[in-house]
């Protein structure tokens, strides 16, 4: 069994897959919905001996999700840089469900790009993500009020794209109405940029193909509104490795 990470921090839980040394005021503990959560808004305080265990763990849900031939988060390429904010929910001692996200200025103002968030099949549908999208909201721009911030996500899972796009003013591309804005269209190819450099962007698709060359998605039945957005995405993407990289207006 592995130690939270929030062990040394507001925590006094004993779950799995986490760092033990984060500092008091750097790390979130609480209860929700039966579960034990652990905010990290800087992920390097997540101490060195727990980033293994933690991101093998990760990497596990990932793998029931989707259909990998790698690991998707390694040394190199790691959720703990102090750019990232990393978001635990725990069942007992097991990782239910994680998110990572960053903060960056696009177009002279404050964004938030959600770089991943991954829930065991056991709990979805439990509005975990709604969760982690409040949480993210909430640490990332307290007082807000009413005022909308420019919030990005790469998807190509309809569940996805519609549960972001939901909370969004206007989003970029815009896949069931058709509607165009040249600021939010040049902010998502700022941010397109800042967070992939040297990756092209289709425009005004906002397409990146081979996003996802060592993960493959799982399709599966989709209702309501994921449903229109999986059949505007299968005829935009119809390669798995393809993504829509999507931008809106961000107001709940």
């Amino acid at each position: 069994m592995l130690r939270n990470p929030g062990s040394q921090a507001q925590a006094k839980a004993q779950p799995q897959g986490h760092s033990q040394g984060a500092r008091d005021d750097d790390a979130f503990a609480s209860s929700w919905a039966g579960y034990t959560t652990f905010s990290f808004p800087d992920a390097s305080c997540i101490s060195e001996n727990g980033r293994q265990p933690l991101m093998d763990a990760m990497n596990r849900i990932i793998a029931v999700n989707w259909k990998a031939t790698e690991p998707h988060w390694t040394t190199t390429s790691s959720p703990f840089d102090g750019k990232y904010g990393v978001i635990l929910v725990y069942d007992g001692s097991e990782l239910a469900a994680f998110s990572v996200y960053r903060m960056l200025r696009v177009a002279g103002s404050l964004a938030i790009y959600r770089s991943g968030t991954e829930v065991l099949p056991a709990y979805q549908g439990r509005g975990l993500y709604g969760f982690f999208t409040s949480e993210i909201l909430k640490r990332s721009v307290p007082g807000r009020g009413e005022a909308g911030i420019l919030y990005g996500w790469r998807t190509r899972n309809p569940i996805v794209w519609a549960a972001n796009a939901k909370i969004c003013e206007k989003v970029v591309p815009s896949l069931l109405v058709e509607r165009r804005d040249p600021a939010l269209q040049a902010a998502c190819i700022e941010m397109c940029a800042s967070l992939y450099p040297g990756k092209q962007l289709e425009v005004p698709g906002m397409i990146m193909r081979g996003a996802y060359g060592h993960i493959k998605h799982h399709p599966q039945a989709y209702r309501g509104t994921a449903s229109l957005v999986d059949a505007a995405m299968s005829r935009l993407i119809p390669d798995s490795a393809d993504a829509l990289f999507s931008v809106g207006y961000a107001t709940a």
